[in-house]
């Protein structure tokens, strides 16, 4: 009842003074039963295309399936060489040994991650600023195109921004009411959290900078003491991965991608509006002038006392976490993707739902259908998208032609877990430049491994290797190889002449891949 009257306050707020009784109540009637059936739909939507996906597993999936599946004592030991913590990988390993590892079920969990983000979003925007901005917050949430992407990819993305809200959601408990057992449960979470992405470090240290100024603000030391207990504790729930996590700062990082720079602002904003187009564009502004009304200085009658301490804090842990991301992240040299931001678009849509919930009934739920359609315009298509990777098309290719004695060999090794997912198990297959097996990704000291590589050396080892055909699955534009993958192919060429390029690049996906055919060794080639 509480939900429903809080539509029938949008419609209340709507209504044209000066207007005679007569008819206004039937007219009410009608348009709250309009909103209520509006609203459902979207949801109802942004929880269908959360759901399903028709690509193949890419490249990150596909590793998150091959390193949850070992045994556990594998599977840290195959983190440790990931450059990721373990939490997700942890629940992934349980949900596929109960419900399988199809492309349906591994990212099925990710969608009902997303899935129960939506009533969460709903109670948190309440408790923030009321039922209006409840309602703005599920609307926001439902049909955000970057959220939704995620929901549909095996990945730790849509869990990270299900802590979040959560995280929100005690954060502001202990606004309230400071007792211990809920800042425990904000310890807790901020731990878990951590175990579960790290750039969520960003997000939860922008957070204790503003309850520090808070603090500073209103005479209150305690709260500090307080904050510090809670951040010991998060480090403690952290603790048992530590060690892990030392290496992977050691020997890991980011090596496939460039230094982080000022671009990333922009990328950001347009990427949570969900990527090119005017579509996402107008999403992306639309949002961010719900995110700029919230800061609008005039009053509705309605305004609580705390709303602009609580707008100012979700700020910081959006705008102001993605900023110390950054520039922490362009200090030490290390690379950045928009997907690392699923603990940030979390409290700028709630922030937005605070300045769609300032706005008057009309203004708000035209706001809202604004950002309905757009987010559908954009979210809508994406589970009937296939364009993640070519590499269960390049896989299919393959198994049709490959024979006893054909080796399949990849460069670089990132383009070879995705395509052997869909390969048959008794195919030999080999990775550049180690030779070893195709599952995983080695990121250990990966760039110094690369530079050192002899494509002579290996390619003779390969052509050794291989007592029938070698089929090469090259793609260009990976870092750290310069150009090492040609010149492979060209020296596979003068081992075994009469090579045959039998699948080109495909620009339509985003993660493409060619195939040469070099023939069945002979003694003269060897």
């Amino acid at each position: 009842m509480t939900q429903v009257s809080a539509l029938d306050d949008s419609i209340e707020d709507s209504r044209i003074p000066g207007r005679p009784d007569g008819g206004r109540h039937g007219r009410g009637a009608r348009a709250r039963g309009a909103l209520v059936v509006a609203v459902v739909l979207v949801v109802a939507l942004g929880v269908a295309v959360r759901t399903f996906s028709r690509s193949a597993l890419w490249l990150d999936e596909t590793l998150s399936v091959n390193i949850a599946r070992l045994p556990l004592p594998e599977l840290f030991d195959a983190l440790r060489q990931d450059g990721s913590p373990p939490l997700y990988y942890l629940l992934l390993h349980g949900w596929m040994a109960v419900f399988g590892t199809t492309d349906g079920s591994v990212r099925l969990l990710s969608s009902l991650f997303s899935v129960a983000s939506l009533p969460v979003a709903y109670h948190v925007g309440r408790r923030f600023a009321g039922p209006r901005c409840g309602w703005a917050a599920l609307v926001l949430v439902a049909v955000n195109p970057f959220l939704v992407r995620y929901a549909t990819e095996t990945r730790m993305y849509a869990l990270v921004a299900l802590l979040t809200l959560l995280f929100a959601w005690a954060a502001l408990r202990v606004a309230h009411s400071p007792t211990a057992g809920r800042w425990v449960l904000v310890s807790l979470l901020g731990g878990i959290m951590l175990l579960t992405n790290y750039w969520t470090a960003f997000t939860l240290a922008a957070a204790g900078l503003w309850v520090v100024a808070e603090a500073i603000r209103r005479r209150r030391p305690r709260l500090i003491g307080q904050l510090a207990l809670a951040g010991v504790g998060s480090l403690v729930v952290f603790s048992p991965w530590l060690g892990g996590f030392l290496f992977q700062l050691e020997h890991t990082g980011t090596p496939w991608a460039d230094r982080t720079n000022w671009t990333a602002f922009p990328d950001t904003l347009r990427d949570w509006g969900g990527g090119q187009g005017w579509v996402a564009g107008g999403m992306s502004l639309v949002v961010l002038a719900l995110v700029v009304l919230a800061f609008v200085p005039w009053r509705r009658r309605d305004d609580g006392p705390e709303l602009r301490t609580v707008s100012i804090a979700l700020l910081v842990g959006s705008f102001g976490a993605l900023l110390i991301g950054v520039v922490i992240s362009w200090a030490i040299h290390s690379g950045y993707a928009i997907r690392y931001t699923s603990a940030m678009v979390v409290p700028a849509l709630l922030l937005a739902a605070v300045g769609a919930a300032r706005l008057s009934g009309r203004l708000r739920l035209g706001a809202l259908v604004v950002v309905g359609l757009l987010g559908l315009g954009m979210s809508v298509p994406l589970p009937f998208a296939d364009d993640r990777t070519q590499g269960r098309d390049t896989a299919e290719l393959i198994a049709a032609g490959a024979g006893p004695g054909d080796l399949v060999l990849f460069c670089p090794d990132q383009i070879a877990p995705d395509v052997n997912r869909y390969l048959p198990a008794d195919l030999d297959q080999a990775v550049y430049p180690t030779l070893g097996p195709p599952e995983r990704v080695d990121w250990v000291d990966y760039t110094e491994r690369n530079e050192s590589a002899s494509v002579v050396d290996i390619a003779v080892a390969a052509s050794q290797r291989a007592t029938g055909r070698i089929w090469l699955v090259t793609s260009p534009g990976y870092r750290t190889y310069g150009g090492q993958c040609e010149s492979l192919e060209r020296v596979l060429g003068a081992l075994r002449p009469g090579g045959d390029r039998v699948q080109d690049l495909d620009d339509h996906f985003f993660e493409r891949q060619a195939v040469t055919e070099f023939p069945a060794r002979t003694t003269t080639a060897s």
